[in-house]
């Protein structure tokens, strides 16, 4: 694996979604209305512009760097997925500031990963969203994406965003996650 942690690096394919030639890809609306419907509304989005319309009040591109930037209030995350470790690591240390309130981050569900390991299991809870998504790139191409997704959530999360994210998934939380589990026998 790569010094950044890349699946990229590592199998040597192009960027973003294995095998695409582009790592913009704009989250699925039916999923991105559910959330922010859950979360009354983002304020930022620091990896913007494949949607058609801004996600956040505020938005950073990627000629404003959002890595670069500080976060603040309820924060939806959608990163090039090339770089996941860059943008996970991000999200844990953003989350841990004043200014930000939640943060919800869209990725794949590659448990195999280090980066996974490192930050998603940081998170407050982690969906394990069910299928695969379907993303569109600025071009309006349409692709069902070849792998399954997460959504890695920093910070407390109204109540609304958990019964959200149950209907779509099945939801690790924190509190969950040093429970150990009854092992049963079967005949």
């Amino acid at each position: 694996m790569s010094e950044k942690g890349t699946d990229r690096e590592k199998w040597d394919t192009p960027p973003g979604h294995f095998g695409s030639k582009t790592d913009e890809w704009s989250t699925p609306p039916e999923l991105l209305r559910s959330l922010e419907k859950a979360v009354g509304g983002f304020d930022l989005d620091p990896c913007s512009g494949a949607e058609r319309k801004s996600i956040a009040e505020q938005t950073y591109t990627a000629e404003d760097d959002g890595l670069k930037q500080a976060w603040f209030g309820t924060v939806w995350c959608n990163p090039p997925y090339s770089d996941m470790e860059s943008w996970m690591q991000k999200a844990v240390n953003e989350s841990n500031r004043e200014d930000v309130d939640l943060v919800l981050v869209l990725a794949p569900a590659r448990t195999s990963t280090q980066w996974f390991h490192k930050y998603a299991t940081k998170a407050d809870a982690v969906a394990f969203l069910e299928g695969r998504l379907t993303f569109g790139d600025p071009r309006e191409q349409v692709r069902n994406a070849p792998f399954p997704s997460i959504i890695a959530v920093f910070g407390e999360y109204p109540e609304d965003l958990g019964d959200t994210l149950d209907r779509r998934g099945m939801v690790y939380r924190s509190d969950q996650r040093d429970q150990r589990t009854q092992q049963t026998v079967i005949a």
